[in-house]
């Protein structure tokens, strides 16, 4: 308790210069490019709009329900949209602590911020894809009042980024393969989650392989608020909060733990 306390603190305490080091990472990500910060918010939401009319008008995602036949194009769209998110994190984190040696070095300089300023920049290119997916799912009429549930699954979605941050921090100092497993993991794990697939018409073999994959429960979340307007899989509403939290606090003790390390392994 008193980790987490700290963090809240150096959170608060330190939130001007999280925010600045946000601005310098977005800036810096496409320094010298004619539009510069506007494309990390525009690749998104072009992405959005390339997988929308690829499920929707070019390999219609459509199934038929009893003698209605539903599209589940928004589907597709609710679980891409937090699993590049996740993914874009996950490839992120490895070089979290090695890129920032010359601060992570300098006794004086709170380290803890470094992942969290991380996740924030991960995030915020983000928004413009998650407005479309949000204007999607309405225009194909899947929004309910469910929406209201969304700030909650954003926040414990945060949560679980910064324990990523926080833990494939560390192993980017220890384990230099790290980066490469995660880049052939972020390749394979699209096809291990209920995401492209006919939610009506999966395998029982590949249902274990979405039950067993921890990502699937928030893709489930997502899909629950974008696409059926109601909570159609209760157990991911359950085990994917008290995941983010103990993958939080995993990642956070394993931090604090070896914080005092880093610099024999960065000088």
């Amino acid at each position: 308790m008193n980790t987490i306390h700290q963090i809240f603190d150096v959170i608060g305490t330190r939130r001007e210069l999280i925010l600045a080091l946000v601005k310098r990472e977005l800036k810096d990500k496409h320094a010298g490019q004619a539009i510069g910060v506007a494309w990390s918010f525009g690749h998104p939401v072009l992405l959005m709009i390339l997988y929308a009319v690829l499920f929707a008008y070019v390999f219609p995602a459509r199934f038929t329900d009893g003698n209605v036949q539903s599209d589940f194009s928004a589907n597709i769209l609710a679980g891409i949209i937090c699993w590049l998110i996740f993914q874009d994190i996950l490839a992120k984190s490895p070089g979290i602590l090695t890129s920032h040696s010359n601060l992570v070095t300098q006794i004086v300089f709170p380290v803890e911020v470094l992942p969290i300023k991380t996740v924030i920049a991960v995030f915020i290119p983000y928004a413009g894809g998650l407005v479309f997916a949000i204007i999607y799912s309405a225009f194909k009429g899947n929004l309910s009042l469910f929406i209201l549930a969304l700030p909650v699954l954003i926040l414990f979605q945060l949560i679980a980024m910064a324990g990523i941050a926080f833990l494939v921090s560390v192993f980017g100092i220890f384990l230099k393969d790290i980066r490469d497993i995660i880049v052939v993991f972020n390749s394979i794990n699209l096809f291990a989650q209920p995401i492209l697939y006919n939610p009506n018409a999966i395998p029982d073999l590949l249902n274990w392989v979405f039950i067993i994959n921890p990502f699937s429960y928030v893709v489930w979340c997502w899909q629950d608020v974008l696409y059926y307007g109601r909570i159609e899989h209760p157990a991911a509403w359950l085990i994917f909060p008290l995941g983010s939290l103990l993958l939080f606090l995993t990642g956070l003790n394993v931090f604090e733990r070896s914080k005092n390390t880093f610099g024999d392994y960065l000088s």
